[in-house]
């Protein structure tokens, strides 16, 4: 890209605080959902959405995301690392998320747990470090707390809860604050191979925005994906190839304002099932 539009760029986030730290859907699988994942978060890539949901994984798992030109826009990147390890005492974790270009760079490390009470009740943290770094204007840094919460409702349903930047944390000479945003839903599952999303989220500085989905596997070799939000109205799809102890999920996401995103994860799960089957099984025997 043109380094003067990547400087009109860093210009626009510096001067804008609603530019910051702003939610962006992280990993495929939750992106093809349009990020309603908030009561699903059934792999490592949960301590983006809602920590408590580390408390279902059964192996240790390992993700990277990828998407090389956010809403469109190339040069504008984002990267994302998570790795959960499950214990007899519950789930630990950590994500890394890196957005931004030379000019302009957002990271956020969050160190995280979840648990299970009860094979029916999860409850998650995380410990949130925020680094935002501009050329010419030198770095500052926050910390911020994340909570979640999980329920199996009956056998065919689970509610999730969770709360990003619990605390209000700001960063920065000026204390802009980090998007403070909540989340809930409903994940319904009416046949072992489909599941269907209604959730509803929160952020303090903008409207209630309602997103749906829904994830049908085929032949236990591809999960196809779909969502729609509100607020702003956005679409998206995806896919996800399962293979042993591999998934490679592929996600588009289209923006009403901003444009199309592409994304990629790849996943390794220890277990030998990262297929979202497999996950959707996990709901249903987890009840019983």
């Amino acid at each position: 890209m043109n380094r003067l539009v990547m400087m009109i760029i860093v210009l626009f986030m510096v001067k804008s605080s609603e530019a910051q730290f702003e939610n962006t859907e992280t990993g495929a699988r939750a992106a093809g959902l349009n990020g309603a994942f908030t009561s699903v978060s059934n792999n490592s890539l949960a301590v983006f959405y809602n920590p408590s949901g580390l408390g279902q994984l059964k192996f240790r798992e390992i993700s990277v995301c990828y998407s090389p030109s956010l809403f469109g826009v190339s040069g504008l990147s984002q990267a994302a690392f998570s790795y959960a390890e499950p214990t007899e005492a519950g789930t630990f974790a950590v994500g890394i998320k890196t957005l931004g270009f030379e000019l302009y760079r957002e990271s956020v490390i969050k160190l995280s747990f979840g648990k299970v009470f009860k094979d029916r009740i999860f409850l998650g943290i995380n410990a949130d470090y925020f680094n935002l770094s501009i050329a010419n204007y030198n770095s500052a840094s926050a910390l911020g707390l994340d909570i979640g919460a999980m329920a199996y409702i009956s056998d065919f349903m689970k509610w999730g809860f969770a709360v990003n930047n619990l605390t209000g944390s700001k960063i920065g000479k000026t204390k802009e604050k980090i998007p403070q945003v909540y989340r809930t839903g409903l994940t319904f599952q009416p046949s072992e191979n489909l599941i269907l999303i209604l959730e509803a989220e929160k952020d303090v500085k903008y409207p209630l925005s309602v997103r749906s989905g829904f994830e049908y596997s085929v032949l236990d070799l591809a999960d196809l994906r779909a969502g729609i939000s509100t607020e702003p109205v956005s679409f998206s799809g995806g896919i996800g190839l399962n293979y042993g102890l591999f998934q490679l999920d592929y996600s588009l996401y289209n923006h009403q304002e901003l444009g199309i995103t592409h994304q990629g994860t790849l996943s390794l799960n220890f277990g030998g099932k990262a297929s979202g089957k497999y996950y959707r099984q996990q709901l249903k025997n987890s009840f019983r």
